[in-house]
């Protein structure tokens, strides 16, 4: 068995329109168009033999490096219609830290992954499910900051008294 490089690609229409133009309702070639870019977009092995493979191959390849980049980069997958049902991987303690750090965030990452554990990793009154837990931990900077400042504006005045 071929060792996989990307756990897959998204598959667009054109792909499809691109492989009934050619086959013309001829199910050997079909399939061996299918295996291109299957290969490829699991394997990231071109084996496209034909002239007329290399030109089909051409026309989907830009389209299937984009979605293994979007996949691999946390995205649903190629640059068109995305679907919802793409499950939440709820991060690890140290995914956490690691992300803190590198962003130089303030949140502490142990308050964080505890407060989100306990509430499902949900958000919201309407208790919605979260896709993007780096956006929450942005969030929850921001909110670290403005409560920072209403904070000290509240505490000068005081002061004042």
């Amino acid at each position: 068995m071929k060792k996989q490089l990307n756990d897959g690609f998204k598959m667009w229409g054109n792909y499809l329109e691109a492989i009934d133009n050619y086959t013309k309702n001829d199910n050997e070639k079909f399939g061996r168009f299918m295996r291109i870019i299957c290969y490829y977009g699991i394997y990231g092995e071109e084996i496209a033999e034909t002239e007329i493979e290399k030109f089909f191959f051409t026309s989907v390849k830009k389209s299937i490096d984009a979605s293994v980049t979007n996949i691999k980069n946390g995205k649903k997958g190629g640059a068109g219609n995305t679907s919802a049902t793409e499950k939440f991987i709820k991060p690890t303690l140290e995914e956490i830290k690691d992300y803190c750090q590198e962003t130089k965030s303030s949140v502490d990452p142990q308050t964080f992954f505890d407060y989100y554990t306990k509430i499902g990793w949900v958000y919201g009154k309407n208790k919605t499910p979260i896709k993007d837990w780096k956006a929450c931990v942005r969030t929850w900077e921001r909110n670290e900051r403005k409560n920072e400042i209403s904070d000290t504006v509240h505490n000068k005045g005081d002061d004042v008294l």
